[in-house]
């Protein structure tokens, strides 16, 4: 995910790699297509159940999960208590719902969920959250990097 950069003096997020988990495939579709037109961003995995999207992660290394919460086989937290068990170190994980109930958030985020965002929702704002929750995992890297090497590199996000 991050990576040196002798050009740009330090370490940088070149690209972010999203997987988008959602039974609604026109909706799939759409995000796919928004995060064309950024090219920090590329799409590696999409799945439409929660079974799919295990062994999708199973396969692909992930910067940011985009997780809906009500699908078949197996819902948005029943895939986050899944990944817990199985001691998966979790990607960044925003979910996606229709549905806006004070109990449900609250267990997503204490399954390890960073962000909560109802549908329907604004691709820009979308976006928006990406950023900053990449920034703020920058910041943690960059922390753990000098302190680890007692060095003063830098942490930069190209998105």
């Amino acid at each position: 995910m991050c990576e040196y950069n002798k050009f740009k003096g330090g370490f940088c997020l070149t690209k972010v790699k999203i997987a988008i988990v959602d039974d609604n495939r026109e909706l799939v579709k759409m995000m796919e297509m928004y995060f064309t037109n950024h090219p920090q961003i590329e799409v590696v995995a999409t799945a439409s159940n929660g079974k799919m999207c295990i062994k999708m992660l199973e396969e692909h290394t992930v910067d940011v999960l985009l997780l809906d919460i009500i699908m078949p086989h197996l819902d948005g937290l029943g895939v986050l208590e899944k990944l817990i068990k199985a001691n998966v170190e979790l990607p960044i994980c925003i979910m996606l719902s229709a549905v806006g109930q004070d109990n449900v958030t609250a267990q997503a985020i204490n399954l390890g969920a960073q962000y909560y965002i109802l549908k329907p929702f604004n691709m820009d704002v979308l976006m928006k959250r990406i950023r900053e929750l990449i920034d703020k995992l920058i910041e943690i890297a960059e922390k753990a990097w000098n302190e680890k090497n007692k060095n003063n590199y830098s942490f930069k996000s190209d998105i």
